[in-house]
């Protein structure tokens, strides 16, 4: 099970942490899959490259079809928050292996977390993410899936593609709010076996065998 753990309030933050503590992961050849804005470029001192069919990306790519990168072509290979948005969920796995040399760096939500599960019963919408919008959405979840989930998918897939679990973390939102501050800080505390009910996210390296 995961014992790090991390806390942050949204995207951008996430990326600032994971960039400052995995840098020794950065300072290659880096491809950053589902780029969007390309945010992580600034955080990094590797050569940089991303692809994403919206946002600011150096490949402009639907990653659903696969990546346009020979086997191997860079250092490591970083999908954070990507996989839940694709149908073909295993191939693109595959793909995030293929191309990468040494490791692979990836996070994945858990829809399980303890807010999500209280809006549901609410009856309330857990995000934009989900349900049925009155518009069509463009990053849209196609997945729903659990911390324990997204491990054993993870573990699964790394050895059919010949790579190993390096280090695993839990990640935590960092709420503003008093109540869901001390709720979260608590379920952190209570450790590996709350992860389920607490962590918002799972986060992955892995390094190829």
């Amino acid at each position: 099970m995961a014992s790090k753990q991390y806390f942050f309030r949204n995207r951008k933050e996430k990326l600032e942490i994971i960039s400052a503590n995995f840098s020794h992961l950065f300072s290659g050849r880096v491809l950053d899959v589902g780029c969007d804005d390309s945010y992580l470029k600034g955080l990094i001192r590797g050569e940089y490259a991303g692809i994403d069919k919206y946002g600011k990306p150096d490949i402009l790519q639907d990653i659903s079809h696969g990546l346009p990168v020979e086997d191997k072509g860079f250092d490591t290979v970083a999908a954070f928050d990507v996989l839940e948005h694709i149908d073909n969920i295993y191939f693109v796995f595959d793909e995030l292996c293929r191309v990468s040399r040494k490791w692979v760096i990836i996070t994945l939500p858990n829809v399980f977390e303890w807010r999500s599960r209280l809006l549901f019963l609410l009856g309330k919408s857990i995000s934009g993410k989900y349900g049925l919008p009155q518009t069509p959405s463009l990053d849209r979840h196609r997945w729903i899936f659990s911390f324990k989930d997204a491990q054993k998918f993870v573990k699964k897939e790394a050895q059919k593609n010949d790579f190993k679990i390096l280090e695993e973390a839990a990640c935590y939102y960092r709420y503003h709010q008093l109540l869901p501050k001390i709720i979260n800080k608590t379920g952190a505390l209570l450790g590996k076996k709350f992860q389920n009910l607490f962590a918002s996210h799972y986060l992955a390296v892995l390094e190829r065998i």
